[in-house]
Formats: C-alpha cells, structure tokens, sequence
C-alpha cells in the first residue's frame, strides 16, 4: 500500500528539516572558540594620534590571523579584539583595564603608549593573572618592576628610554659632535628615563660635551617660551628630548619663532611619522628623529606588514603601528604555542618563545632581567622632507646615505 504525504505532512517535514539545519549550524558555530584580546591606547586625546597607528597595527595582525585560521589544541578560534580608550590618562586607564579584567574577562591584553599609565595598571594584569604584551611604553621602570614584583603575566616589548636615548645620544654625538646640549623632556617616567640616560652616556662617551640645561614640562604643554628662551640662552647647539602629541607642533613652532639656534634631537613619538613631517616639513628640516625602526625585509612577516598597512590606512607604517603590530604576533603565538587558554602556559610560552616579527626575530629576557626585549634604534635627519637614516653606522653605510649639517635653520632660509 502506498504511502502519501499530505500538504500538513510536507510542512511539517519542511520544519523539521529547517531545524534539523539550523541545530547543526548552531552546533558547528559554537565549535569556533572566541579568544577575547583587549588592545589598550589613547583613542581620544592628546597622543590620539599615535593610538590611531596602534589601532592599526594590532588589527593588520589580528585581521591576517583570523582569515588564515586559527587553532588552538585542534580546536578553530577567532580573536575578537576590543579597544579600550586610555585617553592617555591614569585614572582612565585604570577604570578601562579594570573593565576589561572584570566584566568583558579578556583572555589577555596588548597596548599602551603612555608609560604613567602602564605602570599605574600593570599590577592589575599581575593580579587578575592575564597576559598583557606592552608595544609602546618605554620606560625603565617597567622592567624594574616587573623584575623585582616578579610580575610573570607582565612583558616589555617596546624599545626601552635606554635603547632610545642611548641611540639618540650616539648619532648626536656623532654627527652634530656639540659642545653644549640641552635636555627638554616632558615630567613623566619616560621623560625622566630620558634625560638620565642621555646624561649618563654623553657624561662617559663624550668628555667634554657641556649639559646646558635640563627642563621637564607636563603633558600637553601649549607654551615652551620660558624652556626654549633659556636654551637659546645658554648658547646650546642641540635640544635632545621628548615633547609629543598635541605638544609636538608647539615645540616646532615657539622653537621658529624665537629662532632658537639649536639642532632639535627628537625622541620621536608623534614626530616619526610621515604625515607629521609632510605638515611640518619647513620646521623639521635638519631634526634628527629617532625613527625607532626603520621599513626593511626584517624577516618574511616585514614587508607583508608594511603592504596590508598601506592598504589598510593608505599611509606608511610608523613605528608604533609595527610595535603593535607585534605585540598581537606575540600575544597570538603565545597562545598558539601554549596549546590552550591556561594563563600560565601562555605566559610561560610568551617568556621563552623566540618570535619572527616584522621587526625581527626577537625574544624577551627571563623574569629576572625585566621580561624587557632590547634592540637598537634607528635616527634618521628629515632631509628635504623625508627620512634619511645616519645612525647606526652600519645601516646610513647600507643605505648610502650621512648625516647634512645644519644650520641654515628654518628661518635662515630664503
């Protein structure tokens, strides 16, 4: 006897069916697993300028990841990454990172550019036990503390004030080879780190080199009239320091009107990048920068990088783009390698992992030497409106290109 479906029948087979689908697509979506990283930067405010190239770094990697696939144990991943505005603020800082730790429940953090706020913050990472892979805070004092709390959940990726300044104290030393210098540095861990390396390299390696003066302002100082009329007064030929953000354009600016006859060293935050000097480009001519990286085939993950970020923002990379970039390799791979989300095998993996970066092959030291990952820097001279590297030695000789004397300054010329 043959059996008929009727219409009620279809339907209700229809359902089923339509069901029987969705459950299936329910279940194959939930195998997916969601890795929660938290990226930390100064969205808004004075230094929202550098945040933006860390946004933009961090995404390029978190965007390759994701379309190339991600497993962890054999089980596929995606890293759903979520920006917490800092607005380069302590306080912020703190209420932002508490969020993230407490309610959002990160798996682990990436960021910061400010080094007052990574210190106010970082004992929360420690204590919440999650990795955090600073990119771009700078300060010794990060190390040191990470060292001797034994702060095992916490590392050290961007250049240190000594890798910077000892850089920045070389080429000038070098190059400019003054008599007398002045330090002018904003009042911040950073800043402070700054101008005690710098005195304590030029002290060893430069006998004879005269420290005219040593001013620090506060963040987002809009008048550098009573620092830049007292360099010019004590007759110092080089000003070696770090004024950023919204500051930046002051520094250039008071520093033409008051035709200040010193060469400005500049540790680089803001001013590095291209679009700065492209707006600038009569002022900066002659500043030496410390340019911290400089776009090379560094290791096969370098121009890759440099391609999707050029795509992604239509401009050239800055430093802090590839540190954030990396601090995301390291964070991912730290991850990957550890086989799972277990906080301590991932940090574990973080600390004795060797990583291939856009920025090299690089690794930290142990627990005890700071959890810090030491490279040399690269000064360039803004010659003619673009980069042009004189230090190291071994790279302006790869180049082909030197150090150009100044004067004539910007209000010299015709």
């Amino acid at each position: 006897m043959r059996r008929h479906t009727t219409p009620i029948g279809l339907a209700l087979l229809t359902v089923a069916l339509l069901g029987a689908a969705l459950a299936w697509r329910e279940s194959g979506a939930q195998d997916v697993g969601e890795i929660r990283m938290g990226g930390f930067a100064p969205i808004t405010g004075i230094s929202a300028d550098i945040g933006a190239q860390m946004k933009n770094g961090a995404e390029v990697a978190i965007e390759r990841a994701n379309q190339q696939g991600l497993r962890i144990a054999g089980k596929p991943y995606r890293i759903r990454l979520t920006w917490y505005d800092d607005e380069g603020k302590g306080d912020t800082g703190l209420n932002v990172v508490t969020r993230a730790l407490t309610v959002d429940k990160i798996h682990i953090g990436i960021g910061f550019i400010s080094s007052d706020v990574f210190i106010r913050v970082m004992d929360e990472f420690q204590k919440h036990a999650i990795p955090i892979v600073d990119c771009c805070a700078a300060s010794m004092k990060i190390g040191d503390k990470i060292a001797q709390q034994k702060m095992q959940y916490v590392f050290q990726l961007s250049p240190t004030a000594r890798d910077m300044a000892v850089s920045m104290a070389a080429a000038v030393a070098a190059s400019v080879k003054p008599q007398k210098v002045a330090l002018l540095n904003e009042n911040t861990d950073g800043g402070r780190d700054f101008s005690r390396v710098s005195r304590e390299w030029l002290g060893a390696n430069a006998r004879g080199v005269e420290i005219v003066t040593d001013d620090f302002v506060e963040r987002g100082v809009t008048d550098l009239t009573p620092q830049l009329t007292k360099i010019k007064r004590a007759g110092a030929q080089v000003i070696i320091g770090e004024i950023y953000g919204s500051s930046a354009p002051v520094l250039y600016n008071q520093w033409a009107e008051l035709r200040v006859p010193a060469l400005v060293a500049h540790m680089g935050a803001t001013v590095s990048a291209q679009d700065f000097i492209d707006k600038h480009r009569a002022l900066m001519e002659g500043s030496l920068i410390n340019n911290r990286w400089w776009p090379a085939r560094y290791t096969e993950l370098s121009e890759p990088t440099l391609a999707a970020y050029k795509k992604k923002t239509g401009v050239d990379a800055t430093n802090f783009a590839v540190q954030a970039h990396d601090a995301a390799v390291v964070a991912i791979e730290g991850l990957v390698r550890a086989g799972s989300l277990d906080v301590d095998k991932v940090a574990a993996q973080i600390e004795s992992g060797t990583f291939t970066l856009a920025w090299g092959t690089r690794k930290f030291q142990p627990l005890a030497e700071g959890h810090r990952m030491p490279i040399e820097t690269v000064i360039v001279q803004v010659q003619n409106g673009k980069k042009v590297p004189i230090y190291p030695p071994t790279l302006a000789a790869r180049e082909g290109t030197k150090y150009v004397t100044v004067p004539p300054y910007a209000w010299e010329k015709k």
